[in-house]
């Protein structure tokens, strides 16, 4: 869970999380 929580927010940050 907190994989997928990372990665959509620190995605949003690094602009990853609009790939997913």
């Amino acid at each position: 869970v907190i994989g997928l929580i990372g990665i959509f927010f620190y995605g949003s940050y690094s602009g990853l999380g609009s790939s997913l």
